[in-house]
């Protein structure tokens, strides 16, 4: 027995040991020096940090870092920490006042980065999207160039090829982050504030788990401006909640498969909405044919309600899966299902109705009758009977059928084949009713003949 007893103490006291030296060890690899050149040797950034602390003793072990900050490289890189320079002002960084992680000790063993929950509190960022279509928080985050070749040097021997490592995230929270990005193209800056996010699931080499990951899920709720730089006009101002399902493997592009439910809430705002003033532009054309004058027609908009959208991700396009309607105090905007959006590029190809409100409608339909008068004293009562009751809906509201493409933020706008229709079967009508009407001894063909004349 005190053989044993001798035994188990030893074991105890190795265990301690090993539990020790593993804490002191990863102590240093994770202090504010060490972590500060792995993430610049990884990143093309600088980086600060205040401080970190590590507890393996703990179950689950616990990580927590104090003041990071990732800015645009420069030259102090090169330097010890404590002999450089403070950093530049610029307007792109990425900051993260605290991050806490709970970590499974024995997944490290086997060359798992098993995290339980990520914790991220306060994160702020900000970025500029050049006109060349850079984006320099992109840039910052992307892997560092190379240093230049010494030619005199001997041919460095070819690395051994790196051991697979695996790692899963169970939850990931981020409270109350901002982002700001200002794009110089369109002279917009566009802000994401009260940024709350909830990840779950998430892994990276799933197949070299012990225990994969299962389909990812996203929630968030955010606070969305734009704001035009020209003349410091707010574009958009939306409260919008976020969830979506993911692959088990989160991808660099979202994935197909992937199901994203958007929802912008009720009060949302949006100015000069680009599909409606192309959409407003169009129809400015038929002033001149049948006098559809549309100077009132509305290309802002705050909702009435939630409105949801609801897509998938299917070959690289985000396609709605059921018709969207967004009711705006100023109009009603339908999106038809199958309708997509490319996220990569902004591309899109939206199939769509517009149903004009009410005193819109009876505006238009005043102008029109208006218009016509002043050609025949027969003629609007027949186009009204012909060609615009094909363009009101059952509620008697201006119905305007649509398709939109090519950039989202500049969309090329043209009316449907069937609002087209609409104008041709109505004035083929007309036409037919003008006639009976000269037979029955009116004055409707001679109106015609008279503005046709003017």
């Amino acid at each position: 027995m005190k053989t044993l007893r001798k035994i188990l103490l030893a074991l105890v006291l190795v265990l301690l040991a090993a539990a020790a030296a593993a804490h002191w060890w990863i102590g240093r690899q994770t202090s504010p020096a060490a972590l500060v050149k792995h993430l610049e040797k990884a990143l093309n950034c600088r980086a600060e940090i205040a401080r970190t602390r590590v507890n393996l003793l703990a179950w689950p072990a616990t990580l927590e870092v104090v003041g990071l900050r990732l800015l645009p490289r420069d030259a102090e890189v090169a330097r010890p920490l404590p002999d450089r320079s403070p950093p530049a002002p610029s307007d792109t960084f990425l900051t993260i006042p605290e991050l806490a992680a709970d970590l499974s000790l024995p997944a490290l063993l086997h060359r798992e980065l098993r995290v339980r929950h990520l914790a991220l509190r306060g994160v702020a960022a900000a970025t500029t999207r050049r006109k060349n279509g850079e984006n320099t928080l992109a840039t910052l985050l992307a892997q560092p160039p190379p240093s230049p070749a010494d030619p005199t040097a001997p041919p460095s021997p070819a690395p051994e090829p790196a051991r697979p490592f695996a790692a899963a995230l169970a939850l990931a929270q981020v409270q109350d982050a901002q982002l700001s990005v200002r794009n110089e193209k369109k002279k917009q800056l566009l802000q994401i504030s009260h940024l709350n996010l909830s990840l779950t699931n998430l892994s990276y080499e799933p197949a070299l788990l012990t225990h994969p990951a299962g389909p990812s899920a996203l929630e968030s709720s955010l606070h969305l401006t734009s704001t035009d730089l020209k003349d410091q006009r707010q574009q958009m101002d939306l409260l919008i909640d976020v969830r979506s399902s993911l692959p088990p493997l989160l991808q660099a592009a979202p994935a197909d498969g992937t199901t994203l439910n958007l929802t912008f809430k009720a009060g949302s705002y949006l100015d000069r909405i680009p599909t409606l003033e192309k959409l407003g532009a169009k129809l400015g054309k038929l002033k001149d044919q049948i006098g559809l004058d549309l100077t009132s027609f509305p290309v802002s908009g705050r909702l009435l309600r939630d409105t949801s959208v609801n897509a998938r991700m299917v070959d690289g396009l985000l396609r709605f899966e059921e018709d969207t309607n967004f009711n705006f105090d100023t109009c009603r905007l339908k999106i038809k299902a199958g309708s997509w959006l490319n996220p990569a590029d902004q591309s899109h190809e939206f199939q769509g109705i517009f149903a004009a409100n009410e005193t819109v409608s009876k505006e238009a339909i005043a102008g029109v009758e208006n218009y016509l008068q002043t050609k025949g004293q027969s003629l609007a009562p027949i186009i009204r009977s012909t060609l615009l009751n094909k363009l009101l809906n059952d509620k008697g509201l201006l119905t305007i059928p649509f398709t939109s493409t090519d950039d989202i933020g500049r969309p090329e706008v043209n009316l449907s084949k069937s609002f087209e229709k609409a104008i041709a079967d109505g004035l083929a009508d007309a036409a037919k009713e003008l006639i009976k009407d000269t037979l029955q001894g009116g004055d409707g063909l001679q109106g015609l003949i008279d503005s046709l004349g003017k």
